[in-house]
């Protein structure tokens, strides 16, 4: 008797720790997303460069230096790559010398370059990298 008792405990136990076959496929897991702020610095100490980055890659915002401390550029950045509105600065003293839109890292759409002074120097237009027009 105790024979079968335990059989058939050892069945029941059985029956529900198994996993049940559901004819319903599992919804696959998305990969997991890591964020992070980076900062690089340059021999000097002063900051070389700092962003956004996403699963390696720089994503977002992002600033790029001089190794006088001046910034250098600052822009959005979509895989590696500058994408939108960016800002070029001089090395000398950190006065804007350029700004225009970039499109996966090609010059696309209206640039204006600038004196050292700050005046508008000329406004060119770009089409994927290739110089249409200056003024």
């Amino acid at each position: 008797m105790r024979t079968i008792f335990t059989l058939a405990l050892f069945a029941f136990i059985l029956l529900f720790n198994c996993k049940r076959n559901n004819s319903e496929k599992a919804t696959p897991k998305k990969p997991r997303t890591t964020l992070e702020v980076k900062k690089e610095w340059w021999d000097n100490g002063t900051i070389a460069s700092e962003g956004e980055y996403k699963n390696g890659k720089a994503n977002g915002k992002m600033k790029w230096y001089h190794q006088n401390g001046y910034i250098a550029g600052e822009g959005p950045m979509k895989n590696d790559l500058r994408h939108g509105w960016w800002i070029v600065y001089n090395v000398e003293d950190g006065s804007i010398s350029a700004e225009g839109n970039f499109d996966n890292d090609i010059k696309h759409g209206t640039w204006k370059l600038y004196n050292a002074d700050g005046t508008l120097k000329e406004t060119q237009l770009w089409e994927y990298n290739k110089l249409i027009s200056k003024d």
